[in-house]
């Protein structure tokens, strides 16, 4: 039917188009009918099927805009909440931090004291045992000027007892002399 009233509406060119048209009409006229009735219900399933697919692809678009949504509202959830997770890790590890640090510097403060002390502590004995060495050197010292004065005066002694040895050995040879002398001597001797 479309395609006749196609054929109807379009303006005739002269007498032999009209012709070769009617001419058409009586030849197909009939199949020409069948089709444009087959070819209006192909296109209204045609239409129908369009609006049904309209519609399907409509509903999906919606609901793939639905689920988008909601996947990207949870991955945002996730994202703040993993965000969130990380700023408490990183205040947590933050505070550990500061925390080993303050006690680390604690530590090293007493170190350093427990350093100081022993170095103190070092000073004081090396002090004392070294005024310990000059005193026991000193008595040493003492001790062996006291040896050696003691050693000088034996010596001292000994030629003391020596010159008095001789001496006496001169004052018995002496008397002795005097003692041979009276008796067989006839000069002075002394």
């Amino acid at each position: 039917m479309a395609a006749q009233a196609a054929l109807a509406s379009q303006p005739n060119g002269g007498g032999e188009s009209s012709g070769v048209d009617k001419m058409r009409e009586l030849l197909f006229g009939n199949q020409m009918q069948d089709y444009d009735k087959r070819f209006s219900i192909l296109e209204e399933r045609f239409q129908l099927r369009l609006r049904d697919l309209e519609a399907e692809s409509s509903r999906s678009l919606a609901s793939l805009e639905s689920t988008m949504k909601k996947q990207l509202e949870s991955v945002a959830g996730q994202f703040r909440e993993e965000k969130d997770l990380r700023s408490d890790a990183d205040k947590e590890l933050e505070r550990s931090l500061r925390d080993h640090t303050q006690a680390l510097e604690k530590r090293l403060a007493q170190v350093s004291d427990q350093l100081a002390r022993n170095e103190r502590d070092f000073t004081d004995r090396l002090g004392h045992e070294i005024q310990g060495l000059r005193e026991e050197m000193r008595r040493r010292q003492d001790d062996s000027r006291a040896t050696i004065e003691r050693m000088f005066a034996e010596l001292s002694n000994v030629k003391t007892d020596r010159n008095l040895l001789a001496g006496l050995f001169v004052e018995i040879a002496k008397c002795l002399n005097q003692d041979v002398s009276p008796k067989g001597a006839t000069g002075d001797r002394g």
